[in-house]
């Protein structure tokens, strides 16, 4: 099963209800948006994407293809970034 968990070469904090990063090794500064902050503070242990997409739905009022749509979206661009990364992990 693969699962996403955070860059450890990420440092980050909080300002407002958004969540601000450095990548260090790649010098680059990112911002999340309070749902893409609330996925982030969700990788503080590794989370498959149904993991994910299962606990958004039942805290926002959101319908399921909007959400798989979303953070589909969110996780493909925050891999690329290397935001984030991802491995299997046998089950």
């Amino acid at each position: 099963m693969e699962k996403y968990y955070r860059n450890q070469n990420i440092i980050d904090g909080e300002l407002d209800n958004y969540q601000v990063m450095m990548h260090l090794e790649k010098g680059k500064y990112f911002g999340l948006n309070p749902i893409g902050k609330r996925i982030w503070e969700l990788l503080v242990i590794p989370h498959s994407f149904q993991e994910i997409t299962d606990v958004l739905l039942s805290e926002y009022n959101v319908s399921t293809d909007v959400c798989i749509k979303e953070v589909k979206a969110f996780m493909e661009k925050a891999t690329q970034w290397g935001v984030i990364e991802k491995s299997e992990v046998p089950l």
